[in-house]
């Protein structure tokens, strides 16, 4: 009786540790997934702050293009306005 409860506790142990075994592979390969999207997801967002800076700068050269052709304009327009009341 007491060997046929050991060889019982024995099997039960047995198929505890292969269950274990499974959830620990079952975490270990979600865990190895979550990991690698976490890299992509870094990678992604590197990739997003190098083209913000390079759309920054394009704006904020841009924006001083327009700045230049505005005072040759304005300069222009009373260049153009000093003729005409000469005339």
């Amino acid at each position: 009786v007491q060997i046929s409860d050991l060889q019982r506790k024995i099997i039960e142990g047995g198929s505890r540790l292969k269950q274990q075994q499974n959830l620990y592979e079952a975490v270990r390969s979600d865990r190895n997934l979550y990991s690698k999207n976490l890299i992509e997801s870094q990678e992604e967002i590197a990739e997003m702050r190098r083209q913000f800076k390079i759309k920054n700068h394009q704006i904020e050269q841009l924006k001083e293009e327009i700045q230049t052709k505005d005072h040759s304009l304005v300069k222009e327009h009373f260049n153009h306005h000093k003729v005409e009341k000469e005339k």
